[in-house]
């Protein structure tokens, strides 16, 4: 027997995810496994389980005509061999408690149990999936041993081929914990791994969401009960008086369907029944189609959140995502009549927010002007930082106008651009007289519009200034559903201090 190489020694190969190249692939680990003090015996097991997993593995996780690519990374550790199969196909199956119970899509992947002694499937979010094996060299081998996994089956077929054209109006059910895994799947099949809400890729965490009360998810189906589309109504402990519509997916073949309008309306009805007096959407400004749905449904643009979408979202069927760092457009509406509340408007914005809010039907009262410079609290200030690393967004909200408010947020400010923060949301009560004239101090921090949220605040409407980190696309590649939307878009890029070059 060859004297084992030292262990924590890693090594990768990266294949097309092409069922040719499997062979090499699985020649590869056996290879490495000599390495590691296999003899020829374990090694031929090694090599039969892999050229027979992972044409099984590639055919799982992508669909016919779809490219992709697959990693083998193999390490050396004392009680053997680790193999490591990672890709950003489709992700697995698991429906299960995210305390350990494991799956995987098919008979073929189940099988390697008889060929490696630990084995694992993981999703890994925006970072794909992986199946980890582990094979145990005799004189490592605990007496005894079980397996780490012992593998059940998966509830969920293998991947589908593509769907054919809907030949009339696919209908809209409740959410199920048993349809958690096409969800996963609906959501990579548009948008691939750069869906900004990762737990949209992790199955038990849709079901928990749902359980809790956090999400309610929606599913457009065929007559078959195939699932083809998801939308999902998401409460958020910043903004408890009203709602937002999200994680809207159609697969591509059953969009221009009325799926999406079907689902929006269902959850306009769910929100209205729980209380909510009123729902948000962001809509990506890469194409209209969404905006335009939204705008049908009496959602009105409110907001321009410049550089939030990153630039490696990937919409499958409409081309590419943006050059550079996209925007996503807000777009609000009551589903209550609005208590008339005092807005206090900057003076340089208050056209365009009593715009905002005509488009908006709101019966709120018109801009008040600001009140004297003495009015300023002497207070100590109050303010929350919240971090969303999936959007590199922080986002500031100021609770209480204090003595020093901006000194404090200026040096925020400082540490978050340090930290490299891409974007920086400034959030200010409108109904607080006190945040007025302090809105001109914050833009000549290099802060600027973008727009107002209606019951964004708890206590309040919010008015919602920005500061970007980062490079981003033009503003003409921002596309618009509606001729106020696109007088909006005009407005935020007049006060960007730093627009990109067209």
């Amino acid at each position: 027997m060859t004297a084992p190489a030292p262990p924590c020694a890693v090594s990768r190969l990266t294949i097309p995810a092409d069922a040719r190249y499997a062979e090499a692939a699985a020649r590869y680990a056996a290879d490495v496994a000599r390495l590691a003090g296999f003899d020829e015996q374990d090694r031929s097991v090694i090599f039969q389980g892999l050229r027979t997993a992972l044409p099984a593995l590639m055919g799982y996780s992508f669909e016919a005509g779809e490219r992709g690519d697959l990693e083998v990374a193999c390490e050396l550790i004392p009680a053997g061999l680790k193999i490591v199969l990672r890709d950003k196909g489709l992700p697995f199956g698991c429906i299960g408690p995210a305390s350990g119970e494991k799956c995987a899509p098919d008979n073929a992947l189940l099988s390697l149990r008889d060929h490696f002694d630990e084995i694992q499937f993981k999703n890994l979010g925006h970072g794909g999936k992986e199946v980890v094996l582990v094979k145990h060299r005799a004189e490592s081998a605990l007496a005894g041993r079980e397996t780490v996994c012992r593998l059940q089956s998966a509830e969920a077929a293998e991947a589908t081929p593509p769907l054919p054209r809907a030949a009339g109006r696919c209908r809209v059910r409740p959410f199920k914990p048993a349809d958690a895994v096409e969800i996963a799947k609906t959501v990579y099949r548009t948008y691939g791994y750069s869906y900004s809400h990762d737990y949209v890729y992790h199955p038990e965490k849709i079901i928990a969401l749902n359980a809790a009360g956090k999400v309610h998810s929606a599913l457009a189906v065929t007559d078959q009960d195939v699932i083809v589309g998801h939308c999902a109504l998401s409460l958020w402990p910043d903004n408890p008086q009203i709602g937002e519509l999200g994680q809207g997916v159609v697969v591509p073949s059953y969009r221009s369907q009325g799926c999406f309008a079907l689902l929006t309306e269902h959850l306009l009805h769910a929100a209205r029944q729980r209380g909510l007096k009123g729902v948000f959407s962001e809509a990506v400004t890469v194409h209209p189609y969404s905006q335009k749905t939204a705008r049908q449904q009496g959602l009105s643009a409110c907001a321009l959140f410049v550089g939030l979408l990153d630039p490696g979202v990937h919409f499958k069927g409409l081309g590419q995502g943006p050059a550079g760092k996209g925007s996503m457009l807000v777009q609000f509406k009551y589903l209550t009549p609005p208590s008339p509340l005092p807005v206090y408007a900057p003076a340089r914005h208050t056209e365009m927010i009593r715009a905002i809010y005509t488009s908006l039907g709101a019966g709120t009262a018109p801009p008040a002007p600001p009140p004297p410079a003495e009015a300023t609290a002497a207070a100590a200030p109050a303010y929350q930082i919240h971090l969303i690393r999936s959007l590199n967004l922080a986002r500031i909200r100021i609770d209480r106008i204090g003595a020093g408010i901006v000194a404090e947020i200026r040096l925020r400010l400082r540490e978050l651009c340090l930290q490299r923060w891409d974007i920086i949301h400034l959030v200010l009560n409108l109904s607080d007289p006190q945040s007025t004239p302090l809105c001109e101090r914050f833009e000549e921090l290099g802060f600027f519009f973008a727009g107002i949220l209606p019951l964004g605040l708890p206590f309040g409407d919010a008015l919602i200034l920005q500061y970007l980190n980062t490079p981003r696309a033009p503003y003409s590649a921002i596309q618009t559903g509606s001729p106020f939307a696109a007088e909006l878009v005009a407005y935020v890029h007049a006060c960007d201090p730093n627009p990109p070059a067209e």
